[in-house]
């Protein structure tokens, strides 16, 4: 509820000292306001920064930070791991100094990746209208890997790289540690002010709509790069040297660039930005409006593949070559993303295949109707290993389970991915494209920027469907073969209801 117009002046006057000035807009909200300060030196692969979060707790005796470079900081073993970091990788380092509460120096406890921030404690009324402030310095120098974070002549790539809230909320705090396998992170929207410095001679790409920003250059020649991404799931950026070149387009309200590298294959980076841009409209189309004004695909080295951030998707050199069919499938999935995991939010460690699932289901929608042979391949190997799980059925595996159930990456493969796209396709067969893609639209519409989970989706598909759709997701997603009959014969009760 919210107070009189006095109250809220003077507590605008009050926190204006310390917070952010839209900080009043957020009051009572669960949104957190990011603003970072940092340097970053690329030919030492080295970053110093702060950090001010700006939240409005529920907890009012706590609150946890992601502090994701610490898994880099020390050695992991395993096949998961290996496949992750690639060949003969270096460790990060990174500190975490100088912590504050409300202006307050305090001792954080940290367990891994995860740092405890004590706050002082008051009351829930105060709380849902008086924000809390913790700022933090942090000092890092990058690993070299093929993950997420890290570098290589040309390039600094920085996924998951800023401290970042963890999530509270009905079910409490979640505080997973850093998994190799899939993308283990779940977080909420925020609003982002980066301050990026770099040497002369650098460029860069970032969630923010970069093409914008305003640069403010020193006597030595450093640029300061005031980066601003509002509603944004997470911040990423990468820093480029002067190898790099742009392509430039538009679709809609949205300005795409393509970045990639002299010594890359021209025609296939212009094969890369003109299936970005298509995807877009098309996702556009189907579930509704992007509503950033920047997407940047950016060309980064190691063997990560694609990667999915808001507003900036990472792909590794190999798609920016002559001919390669996997370059389209890649960033048509990272585009998607950009509505399921960024529009959408979800819980990617304990329900990964919200997020890519969905995402893959709409790629292939995508393929199969701008690029008919690549979709048709891909429905056809999707179907194949969605369809085939008597060993994951024998093992206990199903695509509804927590990351760290996962013995290796094939079997994420196939349960998250191809598990759970087949069955949307198994869904649109009954339904009809145009019904499923309304639907998908509609539940899109409903958590946009949000969060949603897989029990959101069961109430949705079965409000749709005119009947409960339990069995049909608990034997498509928890592999429960004892509903094998009962959710084939939901299905063929929706096919007939279509016609």
């Amino acid at each position: 509820m919210r107070k009189s117009v006095f109250v809220l002046g003077c507590m605008a006057v009050f926190w204006g000292l310390v917070v952010p000035a839209q900080a009043e807009e957020h009051v009572g909200s669960d949104k957190a306001i990011y603003q970072a300060k940092v340097n970053i030196d690329p030919q030492r692969k080295h970053i110093t920064g702060s950090v001010d979060i700006t939240f409005w707790p529920k907890d009012t005796k706590h609150a946890y930070l992601h502090l994701y470079p610490y898994a880099f900081a020390t050695e992991h073993s395993g096949a998961q791991w290996d496949q992750l970091l690639g060949n003969d990788p270096t460790l990060a380092t990174y500190a975490s100094t100088k912590l504050s509460v409300d202006g307050k120096l305090v001792d954080g406890k940290r367990s891994g990746t995860i740092l405890e921030v004590p706050l002082a404690e008051a009351d829930d009324k105060k709380a849902r209208t008086t924000p809390t402030k913790i700022s933090l310095d942090f000092d890092l120098t990058l690993p070299h890997n093929d993950g997420r974070m890290s570098y290589d002549d040309h390039s600094i790539w920085l996924g998951n790289w800023l401290p970042i809230l963890a999530v509270e909320d009905q079910h409490g705090w979640h505080l997973d540690p850093y998994e190799p396998t899939g993308d283990p992170f779940y977080s909420k929207n925020a609003d982002y002010e980066v301050d990026v410095t770099l040497p002369e001679g650098y460029q860069l790409a970032s969630s923010a709509t970069d093409s914008t920003a305003e640069v403010n250059t020193s006597p030595s020649g450093n640029r300061t790069y005031l980066l601003r991404a509002d509603d944004v799931r997470d911040f990423a950026l990468v820093i480029m040297d002067g190898t790099y070149k742009r392509l430039e387009g538009k679709v809609g309200d949205t300005v795409i660039r393509t970045w990639w590298r002299n010594t890359d294959d021209a025609d296939g980076a212009k094969h890369v930005h003109d299936a970005a841009a298509a995807s877009l409209e098309y996702f556009n189309n189907e579930f509704g409006t992007y509503p950033y004004k920047e997407y940047d695909v950016v060309r980064v080295g190691g063997e990560i593949n694609g990667m999915e951030y808001p507003a900036l998707v990472f792909l590794d050199g190999s798609h920016f070559t002559f001919g390669g069919t996997n370059a389209t499938a890649t960033v048509v999935h990272e585009t998607a993303h950009q509505w399921f995991y960024g529009l959408i939010g979800n819980d990617q460690i304990h329900e990964a295949w919200l997020d890519e699932g969905f995402t893959e289901y709409a790629s292939l929608a995508f393929l199969s109707n701008k690029y008919p042979e690549v979709g048709f391949e891909r429905v056809r190997k999707r179907l194949l290993y969605g369809t085939i799980v008597p060993f994951y059925v024998q093992e206990e595996l199903r695509p509804w389970q927590e990351l760290a159930a996962f013995p290796d990456n094939q079997s994420y493969s196939d349960l998250v991915y191809s598990r759970t796209s087949s069955m949307l396709w198994m869904l649109r067969g009954a339904w009809g494209e145009k019904r499923l893609h309304e639907v998908l639209h509609q539940y899109a519409r409903k958590y946009r920027l949000g969060v949603a989970d897989g029990e959101a989706w069961k109430t949705v598909l079965s409000e749709a469907a005119g009947e409960d759709a339990s069995s049909f997701l608990d034997y498509w997603l928890k592999l429960d073969m004892s509903q094998q009959e009962a959710a084939a014969a939901w299905l063929e009760r929706q096919r007939k209801a279509s016609k």
